[in-house]
C-alpha cells in the first residue's frame, strides 16, 4: 500500500484553454529548490488530452496530480482541486502565473504564525512594479473594510481546513460562472459572516508574477472590464452587507469619473464597468434574493 504523502501547501491550478502558460507556471515551481514541501494539482477543463505531456514532462521534478474534468468553471475546478489536496495550507495559482524563488518561502515565513488562516501577497509584472489592483503598499492584517487591496485568487493562501468548512469557492461566482469574477472577495466575506473574525496577513514581499492584460486600452478591454463587473455586481446582491456596499459605491463613482475624461477605448471600458455592475446587480438579486424568498 502506498503512504499518502503530505505537504505544507497543495497549489491548485484550474486551466482551460492553455496556450503554454501552465509549462511556463510549472517551470517556475520547479526552480522553487529551497521552498517549504508542495504538491501541485492540475484541474484541466479541456476536452482535449493535450496538457498530458506538458504535465508528464514535470513528473520527475514535482509533486503533482492531474485531474481532468467534464465542465468548465473555475470555481468548481479549484474546489475539485481543493478536495483532492493533501497540504495543510491551499493555493490558487493562475495557469500564466510565475513563482519567485522566494513565493513560498515568505508565506511559510507567515504561516508559522498558528493564529493566521488566511495569507495573500501581490501579483508583479515583468519589471516587478505591482499590477492587477491597487496593492497596499504596507503589511497588513486586513478586515472587511480594507479586503479590498489585499486579495485576489492567485496570490490568496488559506488554511484548507477553514476553505473546507466553508464549502470552498461559491460556484455562481469566477470565470465560466453566471458571475464571472469576485469568487476571492465572496470567500473571503463568507469567512468573516460565520467566523466573526479571521486571522489574515497581507504581505507585499509574497509576490508572483503575473501579466499585465489591460493596457492596452481596446474592445477586448472593453469586454473584459463588463465580464469582471458583472461578478463584482452578483457579489453586492448577494451580501448587502455595508462594507460591501461601501466598495461597490466607490467602485461606481470611481468609473464614472474615469468614464468622463473621455479617453476613447478607455472611457468606454469604465462604462462597460458600470454597465456589468448594474447588469450584475439585477441578475444577483433574482438568483440570491428572489430565488430564496421562493423556496
Amino acid at each position: 500500500m502506498r503512504l499518502r504523502k503530505n505537504f505544507l501547501f497543495s497549489l491548485v491550478i484550474a486551466t482551460l484553454r492553455d496556450d503554454g502558460d501552465l509549462e511556463s507556471c510549472l517551470a517556475s515551481m520547479a526552480d522553487l529548490k529551497d521552498s517549504p514541501s508542495f504538491e501541485i494539482i492540475v484541474v484541466d477543463q479541456n476536452e482535449d488530452a493535450h496538457l498530458v505531456n506538458v504535465v508528464n514532462r514535470f513528473k520527475n521534478q514535482l509533486d503533482i496530480v492531474h485531474i481532468r474534468v467534464d465542465f468548465i468553471g473555475a470555481s468548481r475546478a479549484r474546489n475539485v482541486g481543493a478536495h483532492a489536496a493533501r497540504g495543510q495550507w491551499l493555493g490558487f495559482p493562475d495557469d500564466d502565473c510565475l513563482f519567485f524563488p522566494d513565493t513560498l518561502l515568505e508565506v511559510d515565513r507567515l504561516a508559522c504564525d498558528t493564529s493566521l488562516q488566511v495569507i495573500t501577497g501581490q501579483t508583479v509584472d515583468e519589471s516587478g512594479a505591482p499590477n492587477v489592483l491597487r496593492w497596499k503598499a504596507d503589511k497588513t492584517a486586513f478586515d472587511r473594510w480594507n479586503m479590498f487591496g489585499c486579495l485576489t485568487e492567485a496570490t490568496l493562501f488559506i488554511r484548507r481546513d477553514i476553505f473546507l468548512q466553508v464549502k470552498g469557492f461559491d460556484e455562481f461566482f469566477g470565470p465560466g460562472a453566471a458571475f464571472p469574477a469576485a469568487e476571492g472577495m465572496d470567500l473571503m466575506n463568507r469567512l468573516y459572516t460565520e467566523f466573526g473574525s479571521v486571522g489574515t496577513c497581507y504581505s507585499p514581499r509574497i509576490r508572483m508574477r503575473h501579466p499585465t492584460k489591460i493596457p492596452p486600452w481596446n474592445r477586448w478591454a472593453v469586454k473584459r472590464f463588463y465580464e469582471y463587473a458583472r461578478g463584482d455586481g452578483g457579489l453586492i446582491a448577494k451580501s448587502l452587507q455595508a462594507h460591501i456596499l461601501y466598495w461597490g459605491g466607490r467602485t461606481m463613482v470611481s468609473a464614472i469619473l474615469q468614464m468622463l475624461t473621455l479617453q476613447g477605448w478607455r472611457s468606454a471600458a469604465f462604462a462597460a464597468r458600470l454597465a456589468g455592475l448594474f447588469q450584475g446587480f439585477i441578475s444577483g438579486i433574482f438568483a440570491f434574493r428572489l430565488k430564496r424568498k421562493r423556496r
